[in-house]
């Protein structure tokens, strides 16, 4: 699905790094594959759920964050949840024009983790706004090669008016775009049932009506009940 005007996704493509400079240019990573539709029917026959998922905080986070995240992993997918090696506030991925993050940058850092096991799965959680060239911002993004993924805080944390949501509902939409973004990496694409996980938010009331959970189809692709 292309984005396009003032929508936002959360998306499963493997990343293209076309540029070294993501942070300085707005229109780095010179291409990127199409992501595919919702599909009407269920979800094709994905990869395989990991066993385990090293869960890495970038810069400041509210307290509660990493352990809500990580319980909804092991709800949704019966995979251990390790702590991975906490990382800075990802100044290197800033990109003046925009006053964002680019996404591609903080997933290429997280590839390249000391330490990190062969094709280990990593999901990296930041309280920073990130952007996609082709998107005004993302809530997440997912890079099924190098097996990394990130999910955005900043503005799930707040209502439509800008003001705060409360901690509830803050959790909620946390919990529900990592399972998302870990789905990409077991091999989902995006599904078109609303309250799926996999379903593609375009906004904070998109992940409000989603659940930390996947649907009977995409349990089905996945192997797991």
């Amino acid at each position: 699905m292309s984005r396009r005007g003032t929508e936002a996704s959360s998306n499963g493509r493997t990343a293209d790094f076309g540029s070294a400079d993501e942070g300085s240019n707005p229109s780095a990573s010179t291409r990127s594959p199409a992501s595919r539709p919702a599909p009407k029917g269920g979800q094709g026959r994905a990869e395989s759920v990991p066993s385990r998922i090293l869960l890495v905080p970038i810069g400041p986070l509210p307290r509660p964050v990493l352990g809500e995240v990580a319980a909804a992993i092991r709800s949704a997918f019966g995979a251990a949840v390790d702590p991975g090696p906490a990382q800075e506030r990802p100044a290197y991925s800033y990109n003046e024009t925009r006053q964002q993050f680019h996404a591609a940058a903080v997933l290429r850092r997280l590839a390249n983790l000391p330490g990190r096991g062969p094709r280990a799965p990593v999901l990296g959680v930041v309280d920073a706004d990130l952007f996609v060239p082709d998107a005004p911002f993302v809530f997440g993004e997912a890079d099924r090669d190098a097996m990394t993924a990130v999910v955005s805080v900043a503005r799930l944390k707040v209502a439509g008016d800008t003001r705060p949501v409360g901690a509830e509902r803050l959790r909620h939409r946390i919990q529900v775009e990592a399972v998302h973004e870990v789905g990409h990496l077991a091999g989902l694409s995006h599904c078109s049932d609303s309250r799926c996980a996999m379903f593609l938010s375009h906004s904070p009331a998109d992940s409000d009506r989603k659940h930390p959970t996947l649907c009977a189809n995409c349990r089905t692709a996945l192997g797991v009940p």
